[in-house]
């Protein structure tokens, strides 16, 4: 067929085929709003050149070997020894004759209906596409990519979607049909489909999906497959059934447009439920360290893409909308890298990993009972990074290297005490109205928390408070500066566990989280600290080389300033006293170089952590069971810090005893007896920011202004409490009125009884004054008040007293009925305290261990 097609060539096709190339450039220059075809074509001459070159070179290199399964993914340790092979296993290359004819069809149907006669660019495709364009205002509702150009595009182009990129697609198309033929394009394009759920290639999605050899695909099946490889992420069945049917039915009614089926057998498909048989294969199982690896390289890709990440969401509806985006391109993204072809390359280093996963199972070894799932039922989880690179080193997801389930970046848990340097007190610093001296009064409040063992200190320096993780200094002081500023530091520092629910909610103070913090995230937290305030983007990335696209890495990684120098100087000096001081709650731990840390433990114990670092290393620990259970008596300092000590005890070993420089800007004073700064000598020190002193300076005003308007609202609130309090007396008063009015009028005779009803509906009345009500009521009551009076008096023994309505009592007398009570409310209105909690919440504790 190849040589009767070439003989039907004429001088003319061989001029015309050029031609009809360079139009199709003019009419993708049109598509892509790049202006007028002639001008532009002028202004990007040389890099319509270059494309022609690419496309020349791609053909001229492109073997059948290129089609097939990429190569295993492979990562590299930061000394370029392998860590970890990722193969999902299930590869199979298939011949077009062993692939079915109904899943050849259907993607004819669906991607290039003149696929057997154009030459590689469906020039009819692209106009039409074109003027869909123009019709949509803009808006590309049709693809003009033949299945030969998207052959290429997914071997030997990146997935952007971008002038260069098209250009060179219609530069190579037809060469590359000149090459191979229509039956190997299709083969082609078959084997390096990717069908989600890991599935590369139509044999692994037939046998995924179906259970089936290709050959045997369905009509209904085939254009299931030929759906999901149109965008992988949104038709893939096992997530999105819905769409996925709906494409399925749409592409079935596409071949029978073509000609491809009978009616009656288009009907016969689409009836067919969408079922998925999921049928897995074992591939490499994956180690604490490659899992991360492909987490963090799939983000990476994910910035190539342009995605924008986000932390903090105003409402549910943010939220969720965000989460379906990221799983979208996170899962695309992921799936890609296992699928093969990557080379990644890291910072991890495999002597530290291995001290650190020693660490974990040497200090939790006596704890040998399992879950059902067959994992250790007490987990630990630590991630260490290097402070002077900014990269991740070293990180465990769990007890022992079977487990798959890496809890070091995947696993969000409340973080206790240990949240409270990086949303309570650094921020404070930040203000200037706190620092270390600064005096606090440690009480138990309404609904506030409780301190470990329900011990209170009254009057305390900030500093002391923090060494001690008193729960209601940090409540108090995030509850100062604000909930939404405390919470706005750990956006900048890409907290993953931020919830809207928290956007108001003081507990975070103690680590009350409604999702969590990772492991990985406290780590990179107390990493600011340890570097001046600085925050790096750095992950454990190094290097991505993809087999078909070449380098993909952006080593463009800029730090990013959190707090200022002065303040992370300020808080480092503070958390040393954690470590050293005697009521520090880490006390014993300190190490023989300078460093700083902090405990954390959750009510019960459920989550127990340690969070410090050295001027070269930060190492963040959490302990505790996979399903939240209680450790009575278990701390942070118990065994997540034994952990964090033998580890860092380790990698700091022959390494100078390097302490933190005091910046210029901070300076000691001396202290009154109020932790304000004095020129008297009173025996006592603390550290101060001249920095934060002018932010406080600065911000007095808007601090005035904030201060004035949280009490004009507090003013406002009681008010309210207070007319609504009045209103509901008053609504009770008016129907107890009613009632003994009623009372009054049935009266036959007057007693020692009377008198004190007309009393209390004297009361009731004045407490109408000025309703609408009050004038029809007095009349009422008057008038029965004169009958009552006017009744001749009589002597009678009074039996138990009877509610009649808000606060009145009538004496049954003998051979009445008691009167009903139904639906009266009690007379005391509620008493509202302006500023409590919803719902009487009481904070999570002890956050102080």
């Amino acid at each position: 067929m190849k040589k009767k097609r070439r003989k039907r060539k004429s001088a003319w096709a061989v001029f015309f085929r050029p031609m009809k190339v360079i139009f199709s450039i003019f009419l993708i220059l049109m598509i892509l709003g790049l202006g007028a075809g002639g001008i532009v074509y002028l202004k990007f001459g040389d890099e319509i050149s270059a494309c022609k070159e690419r496309a020349d070179q791609i053909v001229a290199q492109s073997k059948r070997e290129d089609f097939s399964q990429p190569s295993d993914t492979r990562i590299y340790d930061s000394s370029g020894q392998v860590i970890g092979i990722i193969n999902t296993g299930h590869y199979e290359y298939v011949p077009i004759t062993e692939i079915s004819e109904n899943l050849q069809n259907a993607y004819i149907a669906q991607e290039d209906k003149r696929f057997y006669k154009h030459h590689g660019v469906d020039f009819i495709g692209l106009a039409r596409a074109g003027v869909a364009l123009v019709k949509n205002k803009g808006e590309i509702t049709q693809g003009g990519s033949t299945i030969t150009q998207q052959v290429i595009k997914n071997t030997y182009l990146t997935q952007e979607k971008s002038f260069i990129r098209k250009i060179t697609e219609i530069f190579a198309a037809p060469q590359m049909e000149e090459k191979y033929s229509k039956a190997d394009i299709l083969e082609f394009y078959c084997n390096t489909n990717f069908y989600a759920n890991r599935c590369y290639g139509v044999a692994k999605a037939s046998l995924y999906y179906f259970n089936k050899e290709a050959k045997d695909l369905t009509v209904w099946e085939a254009a299931t497959l030929a759906g999901i490889s149109n965008n992988p992420s949104r038709y893939n069945p096992v997530a999105h059934p819905e769409a996925a049917l709906e494409k399925r039915n749409k592409i079935i009614d596409n071949m029978q447009k073509n000609g491809m089926l009978t009616e009656a057998e288009c009907e016969e498909a689409k009836a067919q439920p969408l079922t998925v048989a999921k049928v897995t294969e074992e591939g490499t199982k994956e180690t604490y360290q490659s899992s991360y690896a492909v987490h963090c390289a799939a983000q990476e890709l994910m910035k190539n893409d342009g995605f924008e990440f986000e932390y903090t969401f105003a409402d549910e509806t943010a939220y969720n909308d965000y989460k379906e985006r990221y799983q979208e391109a996170y899962q695309e993204k992921s799936d890609l890298i296992r699928n093969g072809g990557f080379e990644i390359h890291t910072s991890l280093d495999s002597t530290l990993q291995t001290q650190l996963q020693a660490g974990i199972d040497e200090t939790l070894a006596k704890f040998t009972d399992v879950s059902d799932n067959g994992k250790y039922a007490l987990q630990g989880a630590a991630v260490c990074i290097d402070n002077r690179t900014g990269y991740v080193v070293a990180i465990s997801g769990g007890r022992g290297t079977d487990d798959e389930y890496n809890r070091g970046f995947l696993s969000r848990r409340q973080p206790g005490s240990t949240i409270k340097p990086l949303i309570d007190y650094a921020p404070a610093f930040e203000t200037g109205y706190y620092y270390p001296s600064r005096i606090v009064n440690d009480h138990l409040f309404d609904k506030g928390p409780k301190n470990s063992g329900n011990k209170y200190y009254g009057e305390v320096s900030v500093r002391e408070a923090l060494n001690r993780s008193l729960n209601t200094v940090a409540w108090q002081v995030l509850a100062d500066i604000g909930v939404d500023y405390g919470t706005s530091y750990l956006d900048k520092m890409h907290f993953v566990g931020l919830s809207y629910l928290d956007n108001w909610n003081t507990s975070m103070s103690i680590g009350g989280f409604t999702e969590g913090a990772r492991v990985l995230d406290m780590a990179r937290g107390y990493s600011v600290l340890a570097n001046g305030g600085m925050y790096s983007n750095n992950t454990c990335i190094t290097g991505i080389d993809s087999q078909y696209e070449g380098d993909l890495y952006q080593e463009n990684q800029p730090e990013e300033r959190i707090f200022t120098e002065d303040t992370a100087y300020m808080v480092t000096d503070v958390l040393k006293g954690t470590l050293n001081q005697p009521y520090g709650t880490g006390y014993g731990l300190g190490l023989s170089i300078p460093a700083a840390g902090k405990t954390g433990t959750t009510n019960s114990s459920k989550d127990t952590w340690f969070c410090g670092y050295t001027k070269y290393y930060t190492t963040a620990v959490w302990v505790g069971y996979d399903t939240p259970k209680a450790m009575p008596g278990v701390y942070g300092k118990t065994y997540a810090g034994k952990i964090w000590y033998d580890f860092m005890k380790q990698c700091n070993e022959g390494l100078p005893a390097e302490d933190w420089v005091m910046p210029s800007t901070v300076a000691y004073y001396n202290v009154d007896s109020r932790g304000e700064k004095t020129s008297l000598e009173t025996g006592k020190q603390d550290l101060f920011s001249s920095v934060a002193e002018q932010n406080a300076r600065s911000n007095s005003k808007k601090w005035d202004e904030e201060q004035k308007m949280k009490e004009e609202n507090a003013r406002a609130a009681a008010e309210q409490a207070s007319r609504d309090a009045a209103a509901q007396g008053q609504e009770q008063a008016a129907a107890g009125l009613t009632a003994l009015i009623g009372e009054l009028n049935g009266l036959t005779y007057r007693d020692e009884a009377t008198q004190e009803m007309i009393s209390q509906g004297q009361s009731m009345l004045d407490l109408l004054a000025g309703t609408e009500q009050y004038d029809a009521l007095k009349q009422q009551f008057d008038e029965a008040a004169d009958r009552a009076e006017a009744l001749p008096y009589e002597e009678q023994s009074i039996p138990p007293s009877q509610e009649i309505g808000p606060g009145i009592t009538h004496e049954a007398r003998p051979g009445e009925a008691p009167s009903s009570t139904e639906d009266v409310t009690s007379g005391q209105a509620p008493v509202v305290q302006p500023g409590a909690a919803p719902g009487g919440f009481e904070a999570v504790g002890p956050g102080g261990q």
